[in-house]
């Protein structure tokens, strides 16, 4: 989904039948509703391995847009200079900060930090990328008393290679070594970003640490995720 906190106010307004909702695009702060309760999770990823993701996303989209078209037509090298050149959009500039901030895409500055870290701090619960099948258990453990059915059992997708056994700073190094001396200004226009991951990884590893039976939990996902890839 798309759009504004006033477009998902009306989108819900016509859908009551709606019990949950996701999107990559949607900015904070969420409307209120009335006769609603919105129960807001996010997840977050570490910046560098989230510039990758977007250029193989771009690269693999079926539209023409700017981005698409760099993406297909250079390698990551270029398509990363070009994203940071203002007029370009902040996709890969403190773009997570922008998103949680309730400013976007706002001035790119601490307030946009500061707000954004506030938000986390009020959230049922925070997920990380790199430890997914973790956050997806926190998510079910955060959501159960409003869901009491809840699953969150998945199968992977739009994963740029499912192959791809390294471990998440494997990667992470890989894709610095290919910006090469692009790293130092992206890791420049993304400051917030990374302190906000920071952040955000404190709290999962918190909430996640204080989780009762939190082995346990996981197992059962994992079965639950091989029964739903057996099926």
């Amino acid at each position: 989904m798309r759009g504004n906190p006033g477009y998902l106010a009306d989108f819900l307004k016509a859908k009551p039948q709606l019990r949950a909702l996701s999107s990559h695009w949607l900015p904070f702060p969420l409307p209120e509703v009335p006769g609603l309760t919105l129960r807001p999770l996010v997840i977050l990823r570490h910046p560098i391995e989230r510039i990758a993701s977007v250029y193989e996303f771009e690269r693999r989209q079926a539209v023409d847009h700017p981005g698409t078209q760099k993406a297909r037509n250079g390698d990551l090298q270029s398509y990363v200079a070009w994203r940071l050149e203002q007029g370009t959009g902040p996709v890969i500039r403190n773009y997570q900060t922008r998103m949680l901030s309730g400013v976007y895409p706002g001035n790119d500055d601490d307030n946009q930090l500061n707000k954004a870290v506030q938000l986390l701090e009020t959230l049922p619960a925070v997920g990380i990328v790199e430890r997914y099948r973790e956050s997806a258990v926190l998510f079910e453990e955060a959501l159960k008393n409003d869901f009491p059915a809840i699953d969150l059992a998945f199968q992977r997708q739009n994963v740029r290679d499912a192959s791809d056994q390294r471990s998440p700073e494997e990667r992470r190094e890989a894709v610095e070594r290919e910006l090469g001396e692009l790293l130092a200004p992206v890791l420049a226009a993304n400051s917030m970003d990374l302190a906000l991951y920071d952040r955000a990884c404190a709290r999962f590893h918190k909430d996640w640490d204080g989780l009762r039976e939190s082995s346990d939990l996981l197992d059962q996902l994992d079965a639950r995720c091989r029964q739903l890839g057996a099926s």
